[in-house]
């Protein structure tokens, strides 16, 4: 049963903590936030162009005109995974895969940039590059015996994911 509090200000007092204490952790941990994307694709070595006003519009086009090849590769690196795995998360066919030498399409782009977007929620939670691709790589329990990889080739398991991570930051057990 939950603690019933003598006075208002108290049960107000400790509303407002936890107010704080989410808000601090769902920014560091915000997989839509627009700041956060742009920060993946600068891990990707995406530059974005610095004459558009606005964090959102310069996501918008660097989505637009695609993340280069050498993205999939770091993410695939960073991963530890093969390219037919990875492309199999991403949606891309091997034989599309293998014609992608510049840049990618925008709907690639985005399944790119979400996975990109997951690993390094994981990393901001686990730490270290290696454990964060580990835990990426290996089933859990709470996303029903599949790897948090494996999740990411949806928006809404990905989305699950990052619940998990928020979870994990914050001690819960699950």
């Amino acid at each position: 049963m939950a603690k019933k509090y003598a006075f208002p200000e108290e049960a107000s007092a400790k509303l407002e903590d936890n107010a704080v204490a989410y808000n601090a952790f769902s920014s560091a941990l915000d997989p839509d936030g627009i700041d956060h994307g742009l920060a993946v694709l600068k891990d990707f070595g995406v530059k974005t162009s610095a004459k558009i006003a606005g964090a959102l519009p310069r996501l918008r086009d660097a989505l637009r005109n695609g993340v280069p090849r050498a993205a999939f590769e770091k993410l695939r690196s960073d991963l530890g995974t093969t390219n037919e795995e990875l492309a199999e998360v991403v949606a891309i066919p091997l034989r599309t895969l293998a014609r992608r030498t510049d840049f990618f399409k925008p709907d690639e782009s985005e399944r790119i940039l979400r996975v990109g977007s997951v690993l390094s929620n994981a990393v901001s939670v686990l730490v270290e590059k290696e454990a964060a691709a580990r835990w990426m790589t290996h089933p859990k329990r709470a996303l029903s015996g599949l790897t948090p990889l494996r999740c990411c080739d949806t928006e809404f398991g990905a989305r699950e994911v990052d619940k998990l991570l928020l979870r994990i930051a914050h001690g819960v057990f699950s």
